[in-house]
């Protein structure tokens, strides 16, 4: 029976705060930061582009690129990397919609902050930085709205042992990488659970 009311109760809770705090909008610095790696590819691929062309001239322009791709789609490694940035922004972005879906916002409407993410054999692991207003316990409620925006199985949030501002979200895609602890990013070796800093 407690556990039919508990999820009606945050509901609740969560209605509540959804009318008096609602989300706010990004500032422009904000924005920035946010869309960096999209604002960076539309300004400086046009501008390399234009300069190299200019330069090299258009044939040498085209084989690099060429060569580049080719790279990209031959060699795993590279071509797992270059995946692994773009699930990292793609993460980034879905962890800030989960955190306004979810409400893990502070008093003036602002979610706390992405301050980066990296590839991991299991998925993606972030680390955030709560605003005042909103604790590394409001994240954990909001585990299940993390995993949904991020097409997740599971989301673990896990706070630092020393600054309790800062949360590291674990989005595990491959659950049975992370669950046996033997990667190299495994559950067991979670640098804020071992305290390294």
């Amino acid at each position: 029976m407690m556990r039919r009311e508990e999820p009606v109760a945050r509901q609740v809770s969560t209605t509540r705060r959804a009318a008096i705090i609602p989300a706010a909008r990004p500032g422009p610095l904000a924005l920035i930061w946010w869309w960096r790696y999209e604002i960076g590819l539309a300004l400086c691929v046009p501008i390399a582009a234009v300069w190299a062309m200019g330069t090299l001239g258009w044939y040498w322009v085209v084989l690099a690129v060429a060569l580049l791709a080719l790279l990209v789609g031959a060699v795993p490694v590279v071509r797992a990397g270059v995946w692994g940035r773009i699930r990292c922004v793609f993460t980034a972005h879905r962890i800030r919609s989960g955190c306004v879906e979810a409400l893990v916002v502070n008093r003036r409407g602002r979610v706390p902050h992405v301050l980066w993410t990296a590839a991991t054999p299991f998925g993606e692991r972030a680390w955030l930085w709560c605003r005042t207003g909103t604790t590394v316990s409001d994240l954990e409620g909001a585990t299940e709205v993390l995993a949904v925006c991020c097409l997740a199985q599971i989301v673990r949030v896990t706070a630092h042992p020393r600054y309790p501002a800062l949360a590291l979200v674990e989005v595990v895609r491959e659950e049975k990488v992370w669950a046996d602890g033997t990667g190299r990013y495994g559950r067991r070796e979670s640098p804020l659970v071992a305290g390294r800093h």
